[in-house]
């Protein structure tokens, strides 16, 4: 099978897996523990907060000043497949709807992610690799508020903007070309005209997030843990600069992954669900989706092809193959031993809200930052407010999560037992049944749409859903303007 990995095109989803697996490997291997990221925003912003305000300790008094390389990392990956592929997302002109949709989303996901002890990155990513009971219970617990916040925003006429990515020339495409991807035609025909360097606020808040991003980086050379001074663990002085180039190639790894795909979490672990309403009937169309709920094309392919669930799937067996490296070999204590608690369910609520109302989880949202995404600028400082109604009572946040414990078994081998003989077996059964997801996964996307394996192994999503469409569906070719236009005589 001929394959290559293009610098200018898009990659096929299940390469992000891979790439984001071995970013979350190497900081394993590195730091004991899968990838983290939301602690690491929170102390950023308490940075930001004492170089502005010295004063106050709104958000300093839960979390200690520090900079977190491996975001910055992520922002900078994705920054470097613009210039590969010569486009940023910033063409792509967003319904206000949907900008405060994102603001919220960021909002109640950051303050999620405190309550849940970690944001889907650390349970989904990290978590479910690690066996974590925890990060199991939040997985249960996350989706529903996310299917709900999915079918609210199709109520609300935005559920077109629901994209692995907004690529230009498949917007272009269904303008000009419509048929089945006539929906991804919307963001051309709205972004007609638009000049996003004209758009004064989302340059200011870009502006903002460079110098939040800059205070961080230039206070880890300024502040010295070792001299007395508080916090700053990860400073230059502290943490040393093999270690920060490391956590940065981690972070643009898995930046750069993401963001040659569309990668992640939420649309993953949605889309068996959402696949089983997306049979394309040649005389009915995807009825409900393509005409109730109106999502573009690119958009039901990449469901229907189960895609985005194999891709999470292989990152949770390459990082599940290093933790059992790391447990049985090396005696490595089973990381991201979390405890389960009602608070982490009402977080997981939220980051299910969140997630969506974003269109991205919080790694996946500082990767559509890095691409010039308008709907992650304006879920950035919805993040850093989030985390106020956390930081400001943390304490009673903490006494109410320690009365609301619903399990102390830490690790799925722990439910059987501490014999080690027995808690190994249990371990590779919960292993193969990963691999068997991905076996299951990978045989109903070419089941439901008809793909063969080396079309789904070499090809971008958006490349296989325009000849999908061509192939199935070539007596409904009409422009954008035709099916609008037949849409309001019928009206």
């Amino acid at each position: 099978m001929k394959f290559q990995l293009s610098l200018r095109k898009q990659w096929p989803f299940w390469v992000s897996g891979v790439f984001v697996g071995i970013a979350e490997v190497m900081h394993y291997v590195a730091f004991g523990k899968p990838i983290h990221l939301t602690t690491g925003l929170v102390q950023m912003t308490s940075a930001l907060e004492q170089t502005l305000a010295p004063g106050l300790d709104w958000w300093s008094r839960a979390y200690q000043p520090d900079v977190h390389w491996g975001i910055i990392g992520i922002v900078l990956g994705a920054w470097l497949v613009t210039r590969m592929e010569r486009e940023s997302r910033s063409w792509r002109r967003y319904p206000r709807a949907n900008l405060w949709l994102a603001f919220w989303g960021g909002l109640v996901f950051s303050l999620g992610t405190r309550l849940a002890d970690g944001c889907t990155t650390h349970h989904f990513l990290g978590g479910i690799s690690s066996m974590s009971v925890a990060s199991l219970i939040f997985v249960v617990s996350i989706l529903p508020a996310g299917f709900l916040t999915f079918y609210w925003m199709t109520k609300l006429g935005v559920g077109n903007a629901f994209k692995g990515q907004e690529n230009r020339e498949t917007a272009r495409y269904g303008y000009e070309h419509g048929g089945k991807m006539w929906l991804d035609g919307i963001a051309w025909d709205m972004s007609k005209g638009y000049k996003p360097g004209r758009n004064w606020l989302q340059i200011g808040i870009v502006v903002f997030a460079i110098l939040f991003f800059a205070n961080a980086i230039v206070g880890s050379f300024l502040h010295d843990p070792l001299e007395g001074q508080v916090g700053w663990q990860h400073a230059i002085v502290n943490f040393g600069w093999g270690a920060a180039i490391w956590l940065i190639l981690v972070g643009i790894v898995a930046g750069i992954g993401m963001a040659k795909t569309g990668f992640g979490t939420e649309c993953a672990m949605m889309t068996p669900e959402i696949s089983m309403g997306l049979k394309h009937d040649r005389k009915r169309g995807c009825s409900l989706f393509e005409g109730q709920w109106r999502i573009s094309g690119a958009t039901r392919y990449m469901f229907g092809s189960m895609s985005p669930f194999t891709a999470i799937f292989i990152e949770f067996i390459i990082l599940w193959v290093a933790i059992m490296i790391g447990w049985q070999i090396f005696s490595r204590e089973l990381p991201f031993q979390n405890t389960a608690t009602w608070v982490m369910v009402l977080g997981a609520l939220m980051q299910g809200f969140g997630s969506v109302a974003m269109i991205g989880c919080e790694i996946r949202t500082y990767m559509r930052l890095g691409l010039g995404y308008a709907t992650a600028v304006a879920a950035f400082p919805g993040f850093l407010l989030g985390y106020l109604p956390y930081t400001l009572f943390a304490e009673w946040w903490e006494d109410l999560a320690s009365a609301t414990v619903i399990t102390d078994v830490k690790s799925v081998p722990e439910l059987f037992g501490q014999d080690p003989a027995t808690q190994l077996f249990a371990a590779l059964v919960y292993g193969a049944l990963l691999v068997g997801l991905v076996v299951w996964s990978v045989r109903r996307g070419m089941r439901l749409t008809g793909t063969s394996f080396k079309a789904l192994a070499t090809t971008p999503n958006d490349e296989l859903a325009i000849d999908f469409f061509k192939r199935n569906f070539p007596e409904d070719e009409r422009s954008y303007a035709e099916h609008v236009k037949q849409r309001d005589m019928s009206v």
